[in-house]
């Protein structure tokens, strides 16, 4: 039988995850996640330096319990949780009731490291680089990365950063990250120096006209009877909207269309955005990077 967390626990728990994710706490970040009197949230801390005292540090000047250089998980945690929290501000709670679904095959798909999720969740909130050990397609190599924000595409987790040794922002799988650690390097480079994360662009889709049941197509996405959507999103994610939509960006609309129950209506005016010519089916691939 599975053992039932006290509340006391979870709390010891909360705690160690946010030093280990955000490399900081305090009493307001436990309020957040349940009905917490301040006074509890003290104990809670008190506790936690009583049992781990080699795991955190109290800083007067911002008020709050910070990682210390010894830190070392004190629980085993979920890296997905701490992404979907920073990422969306999503916490996800089960409860012991009879279930019907299936479980996720995701995490098969995305292996996640909580020692590499963590540098990078912290690099992301405190604004300081990390150097990576980074495998792509065609190489393994070190890399000095600024990432400015998380996003979900191609059914695994990613970060724009911007790439010091190529000198622009790219997106970068976070389980193809082999090693990782903080540097020295400026964090000279933000969210607002990032063009294409910034400009944004309009996807126009409809049900595949190749469909024999386009209708049916057009009930299934809530078009209630017009055949026309428009997404926005940001020059940087677009391919990766369009490629988990499973849109036909063919020009002559030559993919299966069960396969691809979308087409792009708006081609011409989309062949200048780089995601979508290096990752969507129908544009030609290019010789960019291949981050």
């Amino acid at each position: 039988m599975r053992c039932v967390e006290s509340p006391q626990t979870k709390r010891l728990r909360l705690i160690d995850f946010y030093l280990c994710f955000f490399g900081k706490v305090n009493r307001s970040d436990l309020i957040l996640h349940g009905d917490i009197a301040i006074a509890t949230a003290s104990r809670s801390f008190n506790a936690y330096k009583e049992r781990f005292p080699q795991n955190t540090l109290f800083n007067e000047s911002i008020r709050a319990y910070m990682k210390s250089e010894s830190f070392s998980p004190a629980f085993d945690h979920d890296p997905e949780a701490a992404l979907r929290l920073i990422a969306w501000g999503q916490e996800l709670n089960s409860i012991p009731v009879t279930t019907y679904g299936v479980g996720s095959f995701a995490t098969v798909l995305d292996s996640l490291s909580t020692d590499i999720v963590s540098q990078v969740t912290r690099a992301i909130l405190n604004r300081h680089c990390i150097q990576v050990l980074y495998s792509s397609a065609t190489s393994t190599e070190t890399r000095t990365l600024t990432p400015h924000s998380l996003f979900k595409g191609l059914g695994a987790w990613h970060i724009r950063a911007w790439d010091s040794k190529r000198k622009k922002f790219l997106c970068f799988r976070i389980s193809r990250i082999l090693k990782a650690e903080q540097t020295d390097c400026s964090y000279d480079k933000t969210i607002e120096d990032d063009a294409l994360w910034n400009r944004d662009v309009i996807l126009s889709v409809a049900p595949h006209s190749k469909h024999e049941n386009r209708n049916d197509l057009a009930i299934d996405l809530g078009m209630e009877g017009q055949y026309v959507r428009n997404i926005t999103t940001n020059e940087a994610l677009a391919g990766y909207v369009l490629n988990d939509l499973h849109v036909d960006c063919t020009p002559d609309t030559s993919l299966p269309p069960h396969a691809f129950n979308l087409q792009l209506m708006n081609r011409h005016e989309l062949e200048h955005v780089d995601s979508i010519r290096a990752l969507v089916p129908g544009f030609i691939q290019t010789k960019d990077d291949d981050a």
